[in-house]
């Protein structure tokens, strides 16, 4: 068996199933992994273990009374769009197994279940997980870095047009100072009138 990589804390799962010894067969092989196991036996029960400890995967069946594993998977997503979820059920439904993938479920396991595939199944969720936070705070990072070269580079345009409307100002009675004002306005997207104006303000 491959245990999860070392980390500060150790990855969490929540199994959610109707059936006590399901859920202590699958709390004690987790365990064995290295996982912190939580266990729900419901969908309500499992949204509030989830609200207080953030799993990082949750391991549900599908058929529960009251709320079904279907149900559960977009109330969970809701609380935490980076949780991973894999569904588990007795019966092999392809159209129940499609619901879930389309509602966020990264895989879909029959019972009993094979545990070297949940193993297996555990591992690519959880690097399905990672990839897609790193992704998102890629883009945060990518975003704040071109607010801040952005925000720069209008401050630098700024200064250098200063100078320029200012160097024009001190040239007063130059014969080219119609075409610089013409060349200067069209590079800022502006009317030659306007810079013109701005020059004549800054000789008073």
């Amino acid at each position: 068996m491959t245990k999860p990589e070392a980390k500060s804390s150790p990855t969490t799962v929540l199994v959610v199933d109707d059936e006590d010894g399901i859920r202590h067969a699958l709390d004690r092989f987790l365990t064995r992994l290295g996982y912190r196991v939580l266990q729900a036996t419901s969908g309500a029960e499992a949204l509030e273990r989830q609200a207080v400890d953030s799993p990082d995967v949750m391991l549900s069946d599908i058929r529960m009374p009251n709320m079904s594993g279907v149900e559960l998977v977009p109330k969970a997503l809701a609380q935490d769009a980076d949780l991973a979820v894999i569904m588990l059920t007795a019966i092999d439904e392809p159209r129940t197994a499609i619901e879930c993938l389309k509602l966020g479920a990264y895989d879909y396991l029959i019972k009993p279940v094979d545990l070297e595939e949940l193993e297996m199944s555990l591992q690519g969720a959880l690097r399905q997980r990672q990839l897609e936070i790193d992704r998102r705070e890629l883009e945060h990072w990518l975003a704040r870095e071109v607010a801040v070269r952005t925000r720069d580079l209008e401050e630098r345009t700024e200064v250098i047009v200063d100078v320029a409307l200012n160097a024009l100002a001190a040239t007063q009675g130059w014969d080219g100072e119609t075409e610089a004002v013409r060349r200067l306005a069209k590079e800022l997207g502006l009317e030659p009138d306007a810079v013109a104006k701005d020059v004549r303000e800054r000789r008073r």
